[in-house]
């Protein structure tokens, strides 16, 4: 604001999760401004206590006169401040005999005019005060501006509480639907696993007791068997070993923004580099960025670019194009292979779908580590079988900080 004093300046963001939803700001916003009319004040905002830091943060903001405080602010708290001290009203600054959550701060700039009310949730626990203020002496701000402004901060309160026994209710879905999905993960792990090891069993059991009966033929024969055994088993293990990695990364992504134009070019070149049976190569053009963990990014590619090799017949190209939409980087993996299988979700664990599908290497987890990689970075994976033969394999990312929130 020209002209104005600046009470806080702008600090870095650590909003809480179960309060940082547009509902609260369209809830609050309005309320501020109804405040500032009624109560003929300069300016009025929401404070928000972060008790874990010991600061308060200006949340929203409403200006019409000479004191500017910036969105966002964040100050310290006074020390006698604690969740469960409620400071009651507090106004008129100078005539304040103790530090109460914020008047501190007001007496320190020298307001003529402070009024705040807390907002309590249950268990009288301090989430924040609603504030006004103005440069210049007015009489005590009447009783009438007092309980409006109890009155809404109780309209807040009530948008918080509910709002964290939603997101409390969210986090118990999500965990029950992980549960599940884990759970039927590890049955599916423990039949893949099953019948190499009945296998392998098996054999050392001919062996053991049939030794002397049988030729070297039949012996070969059985020693042949159980290394193809140990070697699926090793393989499988070794599978479900990068799935679990996998799982762990996706709890501990950081976000950055990735030149996607360098990501592809550097695993097709991989790739091409890899193979002699077929060519790789990217075309996505220089500027294409997106918002995801880099790492994250490279093992989404790398995971795609092999099963397009791997399923593609000698002398098959495989691409990689990208695109932006707004808020989204698009990257598709496009190969001239046998296409997808009817009636089967090729992203879940262990999907290999008919015969010819299940002569290529691997116990198909690949596509399953990508959906976990990728939707964990906010983003999504789909998709579809060529006209002309093949699949394309799509994968939408936030092409910013904003659209990954």
């Amino acid at each position: 604001m020209a002209g104005g004093s600046r009470l806080f300046g702008p600090m870095p963001v650590v909003a809480e999760a179960a309060t940082s939803d547009t509902d609260l700001e369209g809830l609050a916003r309005p309320l501020l401004e109804a405040l500032a009319t009624i109560g003929d004040l300069d300016s009025t905002y929401l404070t928000v206590f972060d008790w874990d830091v010991c600061e308060q943060e200006v949340r929203y903001l409403h200006s019409r006169g000479q004191i500017e405080i910036a969105d966002r602010s964040r100050l310290p708290l006074a020390a006698a401040v604690s969740r469960q001290s409620l400071p009651g009203v507090t106004r008129s600054p100078a005539g304040m005999t103790q530090s109460h959550a914020d008047s501190e701060v007001a007496k320190q700039v020298g307001l003529a005019t402070y009024v705040s009310v807390p907002i309590v949730l249950a268990g009288h626990e301090l989430w924040g005060m609603i504030c006004g203020a103005s440069r210049l002496a007015q009489p005590e701000v009447s009783g009438r501006v007092i309980t409006v402004m109890e009155q809404f901060a109780e309209i807040i309160a009530e948008h918080v509480s509910r709002g964290r026994a939603a997101a409390t209710e969210r986090r118990a879905e999500t965990a029950e639907a992980a549960l599940n999905s884990r759970g039927r993960f590890l049955a599916q792990a423990e039949h893949q696993l099953k019948t190499p090891l009945t296998v392998l069993r098996g054999a050392l059991e001919v062996l053991q007791q049939r030794w002397e009966v049988l030729g070297d033929a039949e012996r070969e024969q059985w020693f042949g068997a159980m290394k193809r055994s140990a070697d699926t088993l090793g393989a499988d293990i070794d599978a479900l070993l990068a799935e679990a990695r996998a799982d762990l990364q996706s709890r501990e992504l950081v976000a950055a923004e990735v030149d996607v134009a360098v990501a592809a070019a550097t695993m097709s070149q991989a790739f091409d580099a890899l193979t002699d049976r077929h060519v790789v190569h990217s075309e996505v053009e220089g500027g294409l960025r997106a918002w995801v963990d880099p790492t994250a990014l490279a093992q989404v590619l790398g995971h795609l670019l092999d099963n397009a090799v791997k399923f593609s017949p000698a002398g098959g190209l495989v691409r990689v194009t990208g695109h932006s939409t707004p808020g989204w980087t698009e990257v598709s993996v496009i190969d001239q292979g046998l296409g997808l299988p009817q009636g089967i979700d090729v992203f879940q664990p262990f999907q290999r779908g008919g015969a010819d599908l299940m002569a290529a290497p691997g116990v198909g987890l690949g596509l399953h580590i990508v959906r976990g990689l990728v939707d964990a970075s906010g983003g999504s994976v789909t998709t579809r079988t060529n006209a002309g033969g093949g699949s394309t394999f799509t994968v939408r990312l936030p092409s910013g900080r904003a659209s990954s929130g």
